[in-house]
């Protein structure tokens, strides 16, 4: 029987070839959209999941309280590591602290004398205990690297980085220099790590090699920095919340008095680090859950709308087969029967449109690893979650797409239906069509009002005035303590008229990079409510970047004891007049105080998901890291090779690489970027299945209305007449699912755009433009079928029955 409905169906499709072309490619393209969504979620969420201990293991995390909101830290002080194992561990199973950096120099030292190759290597670089490998369960093949993570000056490298290194050679045994400052020996490689952790380490070097490479006070509570994190190890059933009140308190009875009181630590789990952009991790990528979800939601939009047209085109089919129905029922074939074999059908064509999917996932997937920048894989047959959304999504759709359908047939009379006397009423009632009609384009219209909303955002960080200058100026990382070698070489770098100015600083004026610090405000006694943003720069920074000066002077080189603030940082102080400012003194730490000589314009120091921080200006030769350069883009390449032969005369053994500022602020935006492009993709997939579906509901009206055509054809109707009697009842459907659409999307759209300090504001422009585009896209589609309908013969159409 069941072979009998299969070859019953498959003849049927054969039958009405248009008609099967139409729901396989309705259906493909919905379920090749899930299938993706699906393979990026599945990705998203397996992030350092297939660690056995992940539910028990936890970041120790530092929260200050200030007066105007809760700071978050991803780091912990550097003695309490060692504080809390002198303590047992305080009851946690285990421990371990990390310290990362995100790119280096690497210098191979060669055996033979020769000159050594160097690399400037940009992945991640932890410096780790042998904790770390009991811990978390990364691959460490037949090696057994965690003893040699006790002793200094050795490194781990990943197999990609040691074939990098040494291609074709052995890297074990061989000596690497780090930063023209650590010489390391490869003790052993490892495989790499895979892609879907927030641990993107490409080399391990010992913990002990840290603290005599870091220039940092490790031993005090004065430095709290996000790249030196700590993980812990809980028991079974332990309280998270109660083990991080009970940290807090050890480490407040362990601190100095002047830093007691200072802060909390609390415990965010392992499973929670890629999700929550509130903290950061060392991937730097982090993809809040509610983004998740829209896109499962998004997931099933696409094969709902793909369904909808199923059951719009197979009862646009109902009355050409009425007769066979009739047929049928005469011959015995009971309700059950006839539902099985219209349900064999939909099944039929599902599966044909999932293997066509299958395909085509295949050929979009290198493009969408490209787009989102992740490495995930489509094998079927070897993955069973997949299998089995698969399957599910197999049977839900037929379900949904053939019931309706199946039984509205199965219903017929069959004499009523040998009689061709099936009206298209009975086929589908008109408020179900109507209903149907309205939710796709409800579906449509809120995927595109919010696919041109996140342009409009997206538009609006690539030109909101950033309070500071970022056209033509190249940025240049400067090793380790390297600004005050570089200073006196000013001069020779504005030598080249291709370069118009030079400055030094801690970093550009918007970078992924604060320094925050507590002060105390004009010989008070108590710290200020709320930390500041230490801005490290020499005296031609406000000049390079076109900073505003509001009032009073900018410093000079020799001013260290001088400082600007910004305007924010004013107002935050309740000071008046930028003026009135002028003169004030602010502490920093316990017996550096300096004077606010002027205030300067606000400028983003963060990107614009984030408010402006209150900053404090002032020089500091020994933290000046990074080398800007105003140049003339006319001259571009000249400016380039002087920067380089300045670089390279200064330091001969470090490479030499450069960003374009504009380049580095628009990465900021990435991941907004990528939603943006993801929204535009299936937003134009949506629309166009919308229009397969109305394709088929104007092809249901002409079959239904084939002798009042021809009957107005007659009696001298024009085409254009007929092409509007098809029109008019979808343009005040799609009208009315504009309605639907609007409060919907305003509502999401808010949702996304809260994350965002800095945004657009929602007018009724973006709201229209979406309707005018759905409707003159509905009214195309229409048209076609409409103008093919309207130009039938109309002898042929009064002979239809």
């Amino acid at each position: 029987m069941l072979k009998l409905y299969f070859l019953t169906a498959f003849r049927s499709l054969l039958r009405n070839k248009s008609y099967s072309l139409l729901n396989i490619a309705g259906l493909a393209l919905g379920i090749t959209c899930s299938i993706l969504l699906f393979l990026v979620i599945k990705y998203e969420l397996s992030y350092d999941a297939f660690h056995s201990k992940a539910d028990r293991i936890y970041r120790v995390n530092t929260e200050q309280v200030y007066a105007d909101g809760l700071v978050q830290h991803t780091g912990a002080r550097f003695p309490v590591p060692e504080l809390l194992r002198s303590n047992g561990k305080l009851g946690m199973e285990n421990l371990t602290q990390i310290y990362s950096e995100e790119g280096a120099q690497i210098n191979i030292v060669s055996d033979n004398g020769a000159a050594p190759k160097r690399f400037l290597e940009e992945g991640a670089i932890g410096f780790v205990e042998p904790a770390f490998f009991e811990m978390f369960d990364f691959d460490t093949g037949p090696a057994a690297p965690a003893p040699a993570m006790a002793e200094p000056n050795n490194v781990i490298l990943t197999q990609a980085t040691a074939d990098k290194y040494f291609p074709g050679g052995k890297a074990v045994g061989k000596v690497i220099k780090f930063n023209n400052s650590l010489t390391l020996k490869v003790t052993s490689v490892i495989p790499d790590f895979p892609s879907n952790t927030d641990f993107p380490f490409v080399m391990l070097i010992s913990y002990p090699s840290f603290k005599s490479y870091s220039s940092l006070p490790l031993d005090g509570y004065d430095v709290l920095s996000s790249n030196q994190q700590l993980y812990v190890l809980l028991p079974e059933g332990a309280d998270p919340e109660a083990k991080a009140a009970e940290i807090t308190a050890f480490v407040e009875r362990h601190k100095p008095e002047d830093r007691k009181g200072e802060e909390s630590s609390s415990l965010q789990p392992l499973s929670d680090i890629h999700f929550n952009p509130d903290y950061g991790n060392y991937s730097q990528r982090t993809i809040p859950r509610e983004i998740i979800w829209s896109m499962a939601l998004i997931g099933v939009f696409l094969v709902l709308v793909a369904c909808i047209n199923f059951v719009n085109l197979a009862t646009a089919q109902a009355v050409k087969r009425a007769k066979e129905v009739g047929v049928r029922k005469v011959m015995g074939s009971s309700k059950r029967q006839l539902v099985m074999q219209f349900i064999g059908e939909t099944l039929l064509i599902t599966l044909l449109a999932t293997f066509v999917s299958v395909m085509l996932v295949e050929l979009a997937l290198p493009y969408l690893n490209s787009l989102l920048e992740l490495q995930m894989s489509f094998i079927l047959l070897q993955d069973p979650v997949l299998l089995l959304f698969l399957v599910a999504e197999v049977l839900l759709v037929t379900l949904f797409a053939g019931l309706y359908p199946a039984l509205i047939l199965s219903n017929f009379q069959p004499i009523t239906a040998l009689k061709s006397r099936i009206s298209t009423q009975q086929v589908a009632g008109l408020p179900i069509r109507q209903g149907l009609v309205v939710l796709q384009f409800t579906i449509c219209q809120v995927l595109i009002i919010c696919t041109i909303l996140v342009n409009e955002q997206m538009d609006f960080f690539r030109t909101k005035s950033l309070g500071f200058d970022k056209e033509a100026v190249v940025t240049v990382q400067l090793p380790n303590q390297a600004g005050k070698k570089i200073m006196p070489l000013r001069e020779e770098l504005l030598n080249s008229p291709a370069i118009r100015k030079v400055s030094l600083a801690a970093a550009p004026p918007s970078a992924n990079m604060t320094w925050g610090s507590g002060f105390a405000y004009n010989n008070s006694s108590e710290p200020a409510n709320f930390q500041a943003n230490m801005k490290f720069a020499d005296e031609h920074y406000l000049d390079l970047y076109d900073i505003e000066l509001v009032a009073g002077r900018p410093y000079s080189d020799g001013d260290s004891t001088a400082a600007l603030i910004n305007e924010t940082m004013r107002r935050k102080l309740g000071i008046a007049s930028a003026e009135a400012a002028v003169g004030k003194t602010i502490q920093l730490g316990r017996d550096y105080k300096v004077t606010i000589i002027g205030v300067v314009g606000d400028f983003h120091q963060n990107p614009l998901q984030q408010p402006i921080d209150p900053s404090i200006l002032m020089t500091s030769p020994g933290n000046y890291h990074f080398l800007s350069a105003k140049i003339d883009l006319s001259k571009k390449q000249e400016a380039l090779q002087h920067l380089e032969k300045v670089w390279n005369m200064v330091y001969p053994d470090d490479v030499f690489s450069y960003e374009f500022l504009d380049e580095t602020i628009a990465n900021f935006y990435q991941d907004e970027a990528r939603q943006n492009k993801l929204f535009k993709i299936f937003s134009f997939i949506a629309i166009f299945i919308g229009c397969l579906g109305l394709y088929g509901l104007v092809a249901f009206m002409a079959a239904q209305r084939t002798k009042e055509v021809g009957i107005r054809k007659v009696l001298g109707a024009s085409i254009l007449n007929i092409t509007y009697l098809f029109s008019k009842e979808f343009i005040k459907l799609v009208l009315i699912a504009f309605v639907i659409s609007v409060p919907i999307a305003y509502y999401l759209i808010t949702l996304w755009l809260q994350d965002f300090t800095y945004r657009i504001n929602l007018g009724y422009g973006p709201f229209l433009m979406a309707g005018v585009a759905t409707l003159v896209i509905a009214l195309l589609t229409m048209g076609t079928q409409a103008v093919k309908a309207a130009m039938a013969n109309p002898v042929v159409s009064l002979k239809s029955e």
